[in-house]
């Protein structure tokens, strides 16, 4: 646990986690508007055809 100098080493700076990149860029993008229009829509649906059936 010494070097050649007689001084302490010190453990790594990462401590074992791996790094992985941050600015990944998907090639598929959905809108948020979308989603909420979508979700809103569904719930619509699903409460209407409990009303019906």
């Amino acid at each position: 646990m010494f070097n050649k100098k007689g001084q302490a080493r010190m453990p790594s700076s990462f401590g074992g986690l791996v790094q992985y990149y941050s600015e990944y860029k998907s090639k598929i993008t959905i809108k948020p508007e979308f989603v909420l229009i979508f979700g809103v829509v569904f719930v619509g649906a699903i409460i209407a055809l409990s009303a019906f059936l």
